[in-house]
């Protein structure tokens, strides 16, 4: 099962502290993330104020136990600059995420039920 954490728009969302951890082991997992899907475009920051600082269009799959969780690459962002703070569950799956190009990930994903996810990037 996916579940989607951390695309954002301009409505309430959850903020506060984001253990600095958690905000390094994501922007190190998205030196280069597994994409096992084409994106269609990029997407700009829409709770920037005037213009997106930021954009972006790759996916994180962090796997979890029996989830996987997909994140927007703009995720860094939203939790560097609008303080969003992710659920607890997802923090603890980033920081026990292996890199996303080895067999422990690829193993993880195949217990947290990604086999499709697999199946996609051929």
């Amino acid at each position: 099962m996916l579940r989607s954490v951390g695309w954002l728009g301009a409505d309430a969302f959850p903020t506060g502290s984001t253990d600095e951890a958690v905000y390094r082991r994501l922007v190190a997992l998205l030196v280069d993330p597994f994409q096992p899907t084409a994106a269609a475009g990029f997407h700009g920051c829409s709770v920037c104020q005037f213009e997106p600082a930021s954009r972006g269009s790759n996916n994180l799959f962090v796997p979890g136990t029996s989830i996987i969780y997909v994140c927007t690459e703009l995720i860094v962002h939203y939790v560097n600059a609008h303080r969003y703070a992710p659920p607890t569950e997802f923090c603890t799956a980033v920081v026990t995420c292996p890199d996303t190009r080895s067999m422990e990930y690829k193993q993880k994903l195949l217990a947290a039920g990604g086999r499709i996810l697999l199946n996609w990037a051929g």
